[in-house]
């Protein structure tokens, strides 16, 4: 399905930076996965993601590319020629990357933002036209809006719309046994995730049955909870090696930050679904992920369940949580010899797997 507010990005994207010298930025997320285009052949255009997966097609592509939590620290003030965006899921990232536009930008240089009608754009883009001093002029393209809004107020960091202190770290619980730091740009990240406590609560009701693991995958870590709560588990006691790995770098920053704080000793990787993790571990944990963007991806779950089946030891044992209705049970045949429900409380179900089966494996 053809997203027409990248399609609108990508297009003015391509009439900006044709023929003409300048720094562009383009901030781009999970929207464009499987959507970007050939990299444009133009030096001074940096695409800006907080997405492995994306930030590993553009680099392919031949973007010049950049992995961060939309970190525009590095970008001098009045300094863009173009900054373009398709806006995000979440209101405080995007309301960042407005305050940075505004920064960023050169006195007429523009900023070009699109999505639908349904995420909020046409108050999105009379937010940033305000701030930038100039007049409101909306594109209607279907159910798609988009604006090219020319900069012509100087930047005031005073007058900068809220963004819930996007870039900075806070405590969001205390008391469990452990401390988790937090931000927005994460799935949840200001509470604990309903399903992933039900996991840990069936690892301190046996579900591993008496195994002892020495190694454990936290699979689409988030902040690391699921990481957190096991260590204080006894069943868990004998893990030395806590890998930690996520798509998204606000998780990525929260993640190593937690593990910090609590004094736990484990090594953080950026990677698509565990792409690029290449050892195997005694226990899995996992809460995957059901959505892309704005629209549910039943192909996710898919990508976690292979990435476990490669990752687990033949020995060992995974525990996924996922909402009720997604039949994981079935996806995991041909991938899992042993599938059974832990608990299915009627919100969320715990499923373990073992013996990984396949190929590669066999």
């Amino acid at each position: 399905m053809i997203d027409l507010a990248l399609a609108k990005v990508v297009q003015e994207l391509g009439e900006h930076t044709q023929n003409t010298q300048g720094k562009f930025l383009w901030c781009t997320d999970e929207n464009s996965l499987n959507n970007l285009p050939p990299a444009f052949n133009h030096q001074g255009l940096i695409l800006m993601t907080n997405r492995w997966d994306v930030a590993h097609e553009a680099a392919q592509r031949g973007f010049n590319t950049q992995f961060s939590d939309f970190d525009c620290n590095a970008i001098p003030s009045d300094s863009l020629d173009g900054f373009f965006y398709r806006i995000s899921k979440e209101k405080p990232l995007v309301h960042h990357l407005l305050n940075e536009a505004w920064r960023c930008l050169k006195i007429g240089a523009p900023l070009i933002i699109a999505g639908y009608k349904n995420e909020g754009t046409k108050t999105y883009i009379e937010k940033v036209s305000k701030l930038m001093g100039a007049e409101k002029k909306i594109e209607k393209d279907g159910p798609s809006y988009s604006s090219v809004i020319y900069k012509h107020a100087g930047y005031n960091h005073e007058q900068r719309i809220d963004d819930c202190n996007y870039a900075h770290l806070r405590l969001v619980v205390e008391g469990e046994g452990f401390r988790v730091l937090s931000k927005p740009g994460l799935f949840g990240w200001n509470k604990i995730d309903a399903g992933s406590a039900l996991l840990i609560e069936q690892i301190n009701n046996d579900a591993l049955g008496g195994m002892h693991p020495q190694s454990c995958l936290d699979l689409g870590c988030g902040y690391g909870y699921l990481t957190l709560a096991a260590t204080q588990l006894d069943a868990c006691q004998q893990i030395n090696d806590w890998i930690l790995t996520d798509n998204n770098a606000a998780a990525l920053i929260a993640a190593q930050a937690n593990l910090k704080d609590n004094g736990i000793s484990g090594e953080v990787i950026g990677a698509d679904a565990g792409k690029q993790i290449n050892k195997q571990v005694d226990l899995l944990l996992c809460n995957p992920p059901f959505h892309q963007g704005f629209s549910v991806d039943g192909d996710l779950t898919d990508k976690f369940l292979r990435s476990a089946q490669r990752l687990l030891a033949s020995d060992g044992l995974a525990l996924f949580v996922v909402n009720q209705f997604i039949p994981l049970e079935r996806k995991a045949v041909g991938l899992f010899r042993d599938i059974s429900l832990v608990i299915d409380n009627g919100s969320f179900k715990v499923i373990r797997l073992s013996k990984p089966i396949g190929a590669a494996r066999d």
